[in-house]
């Protein structure tokens, strides 16, 4: 059976409005009958193809449901991945989302998991939960910031039960908290009416609006600082790329207000930024040291280095690596700036952080 040509479309789509997924983030299905097709683990949406999806059986799939898994949560993680693989039909040589068996929780045909800005900007706010309330009544079904995977498929699993009991309905709209945004319906049609209409009741509520994002060039006198740590990195093996604009430079004042992009506020932060980052100053020794002590305390370089009413330089094994995670970057930014809509910033928590940055899952997708 041929995939469903509006699946491949909407992906493209979402993927490709970084106003919704950035990077490698976000995921879609589509089902028919026994089968659900859903992006590989580490594709991208805004290209993807016939290739990029996995088709699945559901009946295999809904074993998952009530096999009792290993309490050890990796060990259970490890089984939970067997048998998604077990459930394969096409496409065996790829790796199914993590999220496959939250996408076969909803028996709507189409299910698009995006990260949009907007909504995350509520989603990592201190006010999220009272928020939705406010801004959507029953419409939305809430579920509280749980570890992706098998764990977060089960507390949904749990909370749509009591939804359906309650209302006597599916949700077509799910929030994530510090996660992203969940989307059902029959047609693209009405996942896109539905997102529309989703992101202009939140955006109505931004009091504090988003100043300029246009990236500026550096300024003459940090053009050397900026050519030092471009050679300390290069010598390790790593590119650099600088980036700036007006919203950067609100965060790069001083530590005090760096501080509030100083944790990640999603998984998808960690996939592509790392759970810590830098900030230093403008002399280029004491960057350089910086960096040192950086690596000595974490074992890694920085992904994101902020400097000093400069800027920020990010740093990856490639020139597309390093733009990639300045793009998630700047990304957080808008979050922070706008969470303040809602009562200020929310992170993840550190046992929550740990979690991802040692889930072997979210480890395959950084290195896909």
């Amino acid at each position: 059976m041929a995939i469903n040509s509006e699946l491949i479309s909407i992906s493209r789509y979402y993927g490709s409005n970084p106003g919704y997924v950035i990077a490698g983030g976000g995921n879609t299905s589509y089902k028919e009958g026994d089968r659900m097709w859903i992006k590989a683990s580490g594709t991208s949406l805004a290209d993807i193809d016939e290739s990029g999806f996995v088709c699945l059986s559901r009946t295999k799939l809904n074993k998952v449901t009530s096999t009792g898994y290993s309490k050890d949560p990796f060990k259970r993680e490890e089984e939970v991945k067997r048998d998604l693989r077990a459930a394969v039909t096409e496409n065996k040589n790829k790796r199914p989302s993590v999220e496959t068996s939250l996408h076969n929780l909803f028996s709507y045909p189409f299910v698009i998991h995006t990260h949009p800005t907007v909504v995350n900007a509520l989603l990592c706010s201190v006010n999220a939960e009272r928020e939705t309330r406010n801004l959507f009544g029953n419409e939305v079904m809430f579920v509280e910031y749980t570890d992706p995977g098998y764990t977060l498929f089960k507390r949904t699993e749990k909370i749509m039960s009591e939804y359906l009991a309650l209302h006597g309905n599916e949700p077509q709209v799910v929030f994530l908290q510090n996660h992203g945004l969940i989307v059902c319906g029959e047609n693209a049609g009405d996942i896109q009416t539905l997102s529309d209409r989703i992101i202009g009741t939140i955006s109505s509520r931004f009091k504090k609006r988003l100043p300029e994002l246009d990236y500026l060039p550096p300024e003459s006198d940090s053009e050397v600082l900026l050519d030092k740590i471009n050679d300390y990195l290069s010598n390790r093996e790593l590119i650099s790329v600088y980036g700036n604009n007006e919203l950067t430079g609100l965060f790069v004042q001083g530590s005090t207000e760096f501080i509030k992009t100083a944790r990640p506020f999603t998984p998808d932060n960690i996939v592509y930024c790392r759970s810590e980052y830098l900030f230093s100053g403008t002399e280029a020794e004491k960057v350089i040291s910086d960096i040192d002590s950086f690596k000595s305390r974490y074992n890694y370089f920085p992904m994101i280095i902020g400097l000093e009413k400069t800027g920020l330089v990010s740093a990856g094994k490639n020139k597309q690596s390093a733009a990639r995670s300045m793009e998630v970057f700047q990304d957080m930014m808008q979050i922070s700036f706008l969470s303040e809509n809602f009562g200020g910033q929310k992170f993840l928590t550190k046992e929550q952080i740990k979690f991802i940055d040692i889930w072997e899952a979210e480890n395959y997708r950084r290195s896909v």
